[in-house]
């Protein structure tokens, strides 16, 4: 081995004269390595960084798994559910599971000159966390709940404020039309911006107190209780132990589990596409680096072709002599991983602190696109890359075996 290994460098030494894989040969296969990890990388960083934005963006809004009456949206007005079930203190020492909160839906219209706009509020209680909305708040500061208050404060999204002609400490007059009209007074306490066009057009959150009053429920009548779980737990799996606490519940306390996904589905939906179009660029990727190290180390088989005569004419097995143009290739092969992985994760700070390529919100609900860097998986592409190309790279050994020294040595 330690023979091979002084063989190979020898070659590397003799085919640095800008001759062979170290020529034109070694400088096309040694740029589609390159490429093909940094486009790699890139696509895995901006899928993960679409699910990460949108996940929490959706999350922010509801939780990650929602308690309602069951048959019924998660905005129902009409039929209320407990916000003190008797198993709430086991879904409150549930592994996971960070905080739960009582919300209140009502539809209301908002009329503000000649412009009309149907709205859902959200009500919510002083123990709220508003971690998310802070996040996404562009004006203004968040509704005081709880704060003893003449008139109620109200967080709406800048896309409805814009349509409607709204600024920050403007009076809001919400329609609320059942068998008679009421009227409530709002004070616009802040505008916030979460580029998911379908809440942001007409989602409003207040006080809980002032939607109970006007659906006529008590203190403790809510229209569901949103569960926030922390990063990285499975919503599903914790989705379904949630559910089988509630079946041993007491009939009178009957809930619907609504997870984020289910409620989000088109979004969702639209992250696992994205998947399928990164596992689609990965599969070309290594097909083209894996085809261009495989030109590469067939063009140096044919210009060492008498070499591997000799090699052959002095005892050394096809084995040996394939392992030292691999052991050559994998020079070439780990430095294009090397400067494809310096190239991305450039482009990605950059990316990441700069934001210098923007997005169209209403088609990709953000305004740039997003990365996010999971070491492990960098890793695992890494490893999982070069442990392929490694195979692919023993096909020219069939044309190893089949080179006779007798024919080969005559070759100049």
């Amino acid at each position: 081995m330690n023979t091979n290994i002084f063989i190979a460098k020898t070659l590397w030494k003799k085919n640095s004269s800008k001759k062979g894989l170290t020529g034109g040969s070694a400088v096309i296969a040694g740029i589609s390595v390159a490429v093909s990890i940094m486009v790699m990388i890139l696509s895995i960083t901006i899928s993960d960084g679409f699910k990460k934005e949108i996940k929490n963006k959706t999350s922010g809004f509801s939780g990650e798994i929602m308690l309602h009456s069951p048959g019924v949206e998660i905005t129902t007005s009409q039929y209320p559910v407990l916000s003190n079930p008797s198993f709430l203190d086991s879904l409150t020492n549930l592994e996971g599971v960070v905080a739960i909160q009582p919300y209140v839906y009502r539809s209301a219209i908002i009329k503000q000159n000649d412009e009309i706009q149907g709205v859902i509020i959200k009500g919510v209680d002083s123990l709220f966390d508003w971690s998310f909305f802070e996040s996404v708040l562009k004006e203004g500061a968040l509704p005081q709940i709880g704060a003893l208050f003449d008139v109620p404060e109200i967080l709406m999204s800048r896309r409805l404020a814009s349509m409607l002609s709204y600024k920050v400490g403007d009076p809001v007059l919400v329609y609320f039309v059942d068998n008679s009209v009421r009227i409530r007074k709002f004070i616009l306490s802040g505008i916030y911006d979460a580029q998911l066009e379908d809440i942001d057009k007409s989602l409003l959150i207040s006080a809980a107190s002032v939607l109970q009053n006007v659906n006529g429920w008590k203190s403790n009548e809510v229209s569901g209780l949103e569960i926030k779980l922390k990063n990285g737990y499975n919503i599903a799996e914790t989705g379904a132990i949630i559910e089988n606490i509630i079946e041993e519940a007491p009939m009178d306390e009957s809930y619907f589990v609504t997870t984020v996904n289910e409620l989000f589905p088109h979004l969702f939906d639209w992250l696992r596409l994205l998947d399928f179009n990164v596992l689609i660029i990965m599969f070309l990727m290594l097909a083209v680096a894996g085809f261009n190290m495989i030109s590469g180390l067939l063009i140096l088989l044919f210009e060492k072709i008498s070499m591997i005569g000799v090699l052959k004419s002095l005892g050394m097995r096809d084995s040996s002599i394939h392992k030292i143009f691999l052991i050559r290739a994998l020079y070439l092969v780990l430095g294009g991983m090397v400067i494809g992985n310096i190239i991305a994760l450039i482009l990605i700070f950059i990316q990441k602190y700069y934001q210098v390529i923007p997005l169209d919100p209403v088609s990709y609900f953000v305004d740039h696109v997003p990365v996010f860097i999971n070491w492990y998986k960098i890793a695992l592409l890494n490893i999982g890359a070069i442990s392929i190309i490694v195979l692919l790279l023993m096909i020219p050994s069939l044309f190893i075996s089949k080179i006779t020294p007798e024919k080969t040595l005559r070759i100049k």
